[in-house]
């Protein structure tokens, strides 16, 4: 299956319901296409990309320190399938001995871990190509909404 790069380009809140929209954007060809995903998600990425601490450690945090303590290194995480309207997400770490393993995880989970420390993002080309379309110039900027 083949990957391309993406990146996070929009979080969308909804007010009117819990579910929110993050849009993942192909680096080269521009096609975007949305994921639904929840407030706490929603609001864990935007925490990321805006650098905003919090008092204690949330949820993400604990992951990602606990993946630093076992000496492991989140390679990348791939949005590998969508399959009766759900995503499926890889993420891919990287041990010290040089081996290599992959997990199964949601891609809000994987996207909000995944900006933290700045790890590349792919998506599965046939999503590109099943549901990815080409924003038109005028269209809404790649800055984050919510």
């Amino acid at each position: 299956m083949g990957m391309k790069r993406v990146e996070l380009c929009r979080i969308i809140r909804s007010d009117q319901s819990p579910e929110c929209q993050m849009y993942l954007r192909e680096l080269e060809g521009g096609r975007v296409f949305p994921i639904i995903i929840h407030q706490n998600e929603m609001a864990e990425i935007y925490r990321k990309v805006h650098g905003v601490a919090m008092r204690r450690p949330m949820t993400h945090d604990l992951f990602a320190a606990l993946v630093e303590a076992a000496g492991l290194q989140l390679e990348s995480v791939e949005v590998t399938e969508l399959k009766n309207e759900v995503f499926y997400a890889r993420m891919n770490f990287e041990r010290p001995d040089g081996n290599s393993f992959s997990i199964d995880a949601r891609p809000s989970d994987a996207v909000a871990i995944a900006t933290g420390n700045r790890t590349p993002l792919f998506a599965a080309e046939k999503i590109l190509d099943e549901i990815g379309v080409v924003e038109r110039e005028d269209g809404p900027s790649g800055e984050m909404e919510s």
